[in-house]
């Protein structure tokens, strides 16, 4: 099956992902790639971070034991892992085998919305330009903090609102390669654009439940994920210039059968264009489009 239109053409892989005997995938709630194409998909399940080659054949795991919900999964310029843990508050910087080498927040320690600190269900981060980390946070903030690359915070910005500079719920976060700052406004149905220190550039509409957004900085793309909310709409892939243009969409209107595009929650790109989806709740698996050149 071919979705997609004019350079933007893409056959669907069925039954991506193969895993060892007696693994399950439950919830994919986020997937990274690095530089080797390998594929890094954050699981609410017994293996909470699940390594596949591109091709979809299982290399390894890691996370037993510490993760409960890896809401955030990226990949840093020099191959370190981020892993945003919803549930623990925090965020850690990992090496490609699991090994922790730093960690943002204290673990379970929850900080009350009024005191504007990190974390209260930390959503999901990113590594800007010059190396700094944004993290968006989240489910019980409605913030954006930024770090160093050592850590230290540097500053935070948002509120609770539908004004320009506040979040319904700040989803998901993601910075260009001229340090141009994304926030998936997910409640709000919106995307923002804010400088690297916080302040607003425009905004994005014409979303319903948008979940993810994936930037590819060498072509200057943006592909995003919208998803269901109550059954009144369609989940639907979008790829955009980084001014907000639809470039292509696909959606998937079926009522019947199985079909191309469903929970959609995160969305990544590898170094041949080729896109994966996740998808959570009923359907539980990751989409493969592979490029048609």
């Amino acid at each position: 099956m071919i979705v997609g239109e004019g350079d933007f053409r893409y056959e669907v892989v069925e039954n991506w992902g193969t895993l060892p005997e007696y693994f399950e995938l439950s919830d994919p709630v986020d997937i990274a790639v690095d530089s080797r194409d390998r594929i890094y998909v954050g699981s609410r399940g017994n293996h909470p971070l699940i390594i596949f080659d591109r091709d979809g054949q299982f290399v390894s795991c890691w996370g037993e034991g510490r993760y409960t919900d890896p809401h955030g999964v990226t990949i840093g310029p020099d191959g370190s892992v981020y892993i945003t843990d919803r549930a623990a508050n925090t965020v850690d910087k990992c090496t490609p085998g699991g090994a922790c080498l730093m960690t943002l927040g204290t673990r379970f320690k929850t900080t009350p919305i009024m005191e504007r600190a990190p974390f209260n269900q930390p959503t999901d981060l990113a590594v800007g330009a010059a190396g700094e980390l944004y993290v968006s946070d989240g489910y019980g903030n409605f913030l954006v903090h930024r770090f160093s690359a050592s850590g230290t915070l540097l500053g935070t910005w948002g509120d609770c609102g539908k004004a320009p500079g506040q979040f319904a719920l700040p989803h998901r976060v993601a910075v260009d390669g001229r340090g141009m700052v994304y926030v998936v406004d997910r409640n709000n149905d919106r995307i923002q654009v804010f400088t690297p220190d916080g302040e607003f550039v425009r905004v994005w509409g014409e979303f319903t439940w948008p979940q993810d957004l994936h930037i590819d900085r060498e072509n200057g793309l943006a592909y995003a994920v919208e998803t269901r909310r109550g059954g009144s709409n369609v989940p639907r892939l979008s790829i955009r210039d980084l001014e907000g243009n639809t470039i292509c969409a696909w959606d998937d209107g079926r009522s019947v059968g199985r079909k191309i595009l469903d929970n959609c929650h995160c969305v990544c790109v590898d170094s041949r264009g080729d896109i994966y989806v996740g998808e959570v709740a009923r359907t539980r698996r990751i989409q493969k489009f592979v490029r048609v050149r």
